[in-house]
């Protein structure tokens, strides 16, 4: 793809709209920043966990521990 973007007076870029939509990277979400070569920096999304998704929907709503196992393992065979 390679856009250029400038850096600001704080160090701060700005992903382009179409990258971030090609990602799915919203208001929030997380990446990785790492240094891979001279000049070479890698953005990496880090995908959310189903389980805190999971935690975020329930809210304050109460599980057994063996219910939240079983939620958690039929959400990652569908995430999987």
């Amino acid at each position: 793809m390679g856009l250029v973007v400038c850096v600001d007076s704080k160090g701060r870029i700005v992903l382009p709209k179409e990258v971030r939509e090609k990602c799915g990277i919203k208001p929030g979400s997380k990446v990785l920043v790492d240094v891979v070569g001279r000049g070479e920096i890698l953005v990496k999304v880090i995908e959310t966990d189903p389980s805190m998704e999971l935690a975020e929907l329930l809210g304050e709503f109460k599980l057994t521990r063996r219910d939240r196992v079983e939620a958690e393992r039929l959400l990652w065979r569908e995430v999987g």
